[in-house]
């Protein structure tokens, strides 16, 4: 139950949602929890404190019901996986997962749980909220040996099982700074995550850090049986001496980002609940079938948020390649030319590597005119070249009106 204390900081947060997927266009609507209410459960617990009765609280907290939460052995651990269960309406499963592994060191701590406080908080945004498929918040116990508790259930799950899971999002490390994510070969789920960030207009994640990525083993786990999994993580500061050393995180919870990272989380969930099994905001598309119908509208990015994306696309792209990673750089001219191209409605490289030569630079240009900021795998394949070691990118961003969708005109620079 909703106490009045609670009514008071908590309130229904409505934003429309970039979904093109098969369902009927609605806007995104969830519980959005007030920032006293979200710093409070972030309080970390006293090390006297079992954090698996501490995080049973929290979930009583949220309003959720004795029969949504159960326990579950893991073999070869001597506790068990605490899971909480969101009923959707159809067979597919969203799994949402934390580890209760706690750190030895009070920093660590307070980041550890911070991940692990941002289940209940899901619960309670999402609890009311109608969803195809049901939610699966699942807390795994601490590391036993080797293996992991993660590794263990999902190679325990029955091929209908596994076919039933849409995505797995591990909740790893959050509230350091802004929200990052790792993914491998689940590109469309970090493009779901932008998606969900615009929509609230918030800056564009970031790929997680190399030395953060060794600790993600839930979303290895998953991927290792063949389950989409995306890690949601935060980019953490670094002490200022520590530039040559930069695994030498500041592990310290900054509230504001945190709270960006949960609000982009729910509407996050709730997209990959209404596209496709698989879909990408790149490749879905809305299509009015009635008067009744409306047709959906993407979120806009803006000129920075369009170009930061292809940046992050061509740098994953290259490291699937195991290829260098490119210097970001700027070219003054390159914005003005873009528009140029967009305002003439026409695709054209000879002005690009008239700068390029202008310059005395060698390099390639990719320039694309798209509904969504993405590259396809075609012209990804001319970025990859070892021997480039700069990378410029700029879009303009031609904006939609109440009918079609915004374009994106982006031009990549490589030399």
């Amino acid at each position: 139950m909703v106490t009045r204390l609670h009514v008071k900081f908590a309130l229904l947060f409505l934003t429309l949602a970039a979904t093109g997927a098969a369902q009927n266009p609605k806007s995104v609507t969830f519980l959005r929890l007030s920032p006293q209410i979200v710093e409070q459960r972030l309080q970390t617990p006293a090390p006297s404190e079992d954090w698996s009765a501490v995080l049973r609280q929290q979930y009583q907290k949220a309003g959720i019901q004795p029969d949504q939460l159960s326990e579950q052995p893991v073999p070869g651990s001597p506790r068990p996986m605490l899971i909480c269960t969101l009923k959707g309406r159809g067979e597919t499963v969203i799994v949402v997962t934390a580890s209760l592994e706690v750190p030895q060191t009070a920093a660590k701590s307070n980041v550890a749980w911070a991940s692990l406080a941002m289940l209940p908080l899901l619960a309670e945004s999402l609890n009311s909220v109608s969803t195809d498929a049901s939610i699966m918040l699942i807390v795994f116990p601490p590391r036993k040996h080797q293996s992991s508790a993660s590794s263990r259930y999902a190679q325990k799950l029955a091929k209908a099982e596994r076919e039933k899971i849409k995505a797995v999002v591990e909740i790893s490390g959050v509230g350091r700074g802004a929200t990052s994510y790792d993914i491998k070969q689940e590109r469309y789920l970090a493009d779901w995550l932008s998606v969900a960030a615009a929509s609230l207009r918030q800056g564009v994640p970031a790929k997680s850090e190399y030395f953060d990525t060794e600790e993600f083993s839930d979303a290895k786990a998953f991927r290792a049986v063949d389950v989409p999994a995306i890690t949601v993580s935060s980019s953490p500061q670094h002490y200022a001496s520590a530039w040559d050393h930069p695994g030498l995180a500041v592990e310290a919870i900054d509230t504001s980002a945190y709270y960006t990272t949960y609000q982009e989380l729910c509407v996050f969930l709730i997209d990959i609940d209404r596209a496709g099994h698989g879909e990408s905001p790149r490749t879905s598309v809305s299509v009015a079938t009635s008067a009744e119908q409306p047709r959906t509208r993407r979120p806009q990015f803006t000129d920075d948020q369009a170009s930061i994306m292809i940046v992050r696309q061509i740098g994953e792209a290259r490291d699937q390649y195991h290829t260098s990673t490119l210097w970001p750089a700027g070219i003054p001219e390159l914005h003005d030319l873009v528009c140029q191209m967009a305002h003439s409605d026409r695709l054209d490289t000879a002005p690009y590597d008239a700068l390029l030569k202008k310059k005395k630079l060698s390099g390639t240009v990719v320039v694309t005119s798209v509904e969504y900021p993405s590259l396809t795998p075609e012209q990804l394949q001319g970025l990859k070249v070892a021997k480039f070691h700069h990378l410029s990118v700029s879009s303009c961003v031609v904006p939609s009106d109440s009918d079609r969708p915004s374009i994106y005109w982006i031009a990549a620079l490589v030399y």
